[in-house]
């Protein structure tokens, strides 16, 4: 059993939207034994997903209605086998902490935060979430 925690910064855009997208991927590619969560390293706990956020995954028939913020605590971080974080900012601030840098990925080359921004713009950072996942499922599966 695998534990990943997608990493962002209030778990209401994108690291809600990577799991739900890494859990449809994983399920698409047969892999099993991986429980995958997201949290906020500044959540406000309890708020729902953006709007937007659960409009664009909507539209590619994932559904994030039910899902609300949850801060990042420090024994559930330290627990998981891999955290992966929207931006290098976030893996900086888990490295600080203490964290093993070993165990700690950067998405790609880094997720915008569309908080604040456009539908468009949350399609746009969906699409750079679901072009970044194959690879870390390949170190997954390898």
């Amino acid at each position: 059993m695998k534990h990943i925690i997608f990493i962002c910064t209030g778990n209401t855009c994108r690291s809600p939207m990577a799991a739900a997208l890494c859990e449809k991927l994983a399920a698409q590619r047969g892999m099993s034994g991986l429980v995958i969560e997201s949290r906020g390293l500044a959540a406000a706990s309890g708020d729902p997903a953006s709007p937007h956020a659960v409009e664009a995954l909507s539209e590619v028939g994932l559904e994030l209605t039910a899902h609300r913020a949850r801060q990042a605590g420090p024994d559930e971080l330290a627990a998981a086998d891999l955290l992966v974080c929207m931006t290098r900012s976030h893996r900086i601030i888990l490295e600080g902490a203490g964290l093993p840098a070993a165990k700690i990925r950067t998405l790609g080359v880094g997720i915008p935060d569309p908080f604040g921004g456009s539908l468009a713009d949350y399609r746009v950072c969906r699409d750079a979430i679901a072009a970044a996942l194959p690879p870390l499922l390949d170190e997954l599966e390898g």
